[in-house]
């Protein structure tokens, strides 16, 4: 833990924004810049032409997603229309990382998509290691799927389902 604050103040002290970039999304905001730093070193950007296939349905599941720019068209079973947009800084496959070993969905680029990917293995083993940035990562989680389901709910009842 040690080396990883040393690491950490060496990030910092030469770009203090660093990680500016990952606090612009609604489920990391609460996080300090130790624990950005400790997220970052599992992530992976990624870029996806349009039309390009991010995953497909009954795919095993791998990593999920923070959606940088770009917009990813969804289309499985939870989604109310049978698809739904997810656009920049948002997070594209919680709804997997808890429920299964597959993809429920299919996701595939409708525009120019950069993002940053984390697999699900080295997500749960960070919060393994760091409870107290587990938690926040958890509810902030809970939250973000919180609002889906509402807005759902909302979708429902305004198309009579």
């Amino acid at each position: 833990m040690l080396k990883d604050i040393y690491a950490w103040l060496k990030t910092i002290w030469k770009k203090p924004d660093k990680y500016a970039e990952l606090k612009q999304f609604d489920v990391l905001s609460e996080l300090s810049s130790f624990e950005l730093y400790l997220l970052d070193n599992f992530l992976h950007k990624r870029r996806f032409q349009a039309g390009e296939l991010l995953y497909d349905k009954d795919h095993p599941l791998e990593v999920i997603y923070f959606i940088l720019s770009g917009e990813v068209e969804v289309m499985g079973p939870t989604h109310p229309q049978g698809h739904n947009i997810v656009n920049k800084l948002q997070v594209l496959g919680l709804i997997d990382m808890f429920t299964e070993d597959t993809r429920s969905s299919s996701a595939k680029a409708k525009k120019e998509v950069t993002a940053y990917a984390i697999s699900r293995y080295d997500l749960m083993d960070l919060i393994k290691q760091n409870p107290h940035l587990g938690l926040k990562l958890l509810v902030a989680f809970c939250k973000t799927l919180s609002n889906y389901i509402l807005n759902i709910s909302a979708i429902g009842s305004a198309t009579g389902q």
